[in-house]
């Protein structure tokens, strides 16, 4: 009977997350997991399954990281205080030294036609559910009298949504914080 190593499921999981974010999906070997994550190559296929398996549950590890920010869409007294609110601290989140570049979601989009279909479904799950997110805040806000009852709600969610992922990659590639910050003044007092 082989030994049994115990190890922390969730501390493996995360250390998977940082590498996947750092590296990206396709530079990120077995491997590299094995090592990184501190464990063998048997308790990896046993614990977590395959690379897509385990990369799967790291985005959704990473989505429970992210519930955080999106309740800030149903906190504010505005729904524009609700959208500063959120955007500064997706704005603090993507430049934060704490983490790698920009945002696992975003990143990892990039590789859409290129990566497995579950993940792939995953990915624009996560799209779809801060797009409805973004429409809900404002549908509340134009309820409220405090957007325009005359402006696309659909469109304003698409163009929210496009400002999340946009501050997400520019923080990976241009680093003047203060711009994101203008840019979200001035998309949400536009509302």
């Amino acid at each position: 009977m082989g030994r049994s190593i115990a190890f922390n499921k969730e501390e493996a999981l995360n250390k998977a997350m940082f590498l996947f974010w750092d590296k990206g999906y396709d530079a990120t070997y077995i491997s590299d997991l094995i090592k990184t994550m501190g464990i063998s190559r048997s308790t990896l296929y046993d614990s977590f399954g395959d690379k897509v398996q385990l990369f799967k549950l790291v985005l959704e590890n990473y989505q429970k990281r992210g519930s955080e920010k999106k309740k800030l869409l149903f906190t504010g007294s505005t729904a524009k205080e609700a959208l500063t609110a959120y955007f500064y601290k997706h704005i603090e989140d993507c430049y934060s030294k704490q983490t790698p570049d920009s945002c696992l979601i975003t990143n990892s989009s990039l590789l859409i036609g290129h990566i497995d279909p579950s993940i792939e479904d995953t990915l624009i799950k996560n799209f779809t559910d801060l797009e409805l997110k973004f429409k809900q805040v404002i549908e509340e806000g134009q309820r409220k009298g405090e957007i325009s009852e005359q402006e696309d709600n659909e469109l304003i969610a698409y163009t929210l949504l496009s400002l999340n992922h946009s501050i997400s990659l520019m923080s990976r590639y241009k680093k003047e914080k203060d711009l994101a910050y203008k840019l979200a003044d001035k998309t949400i007092k536009a509302l």
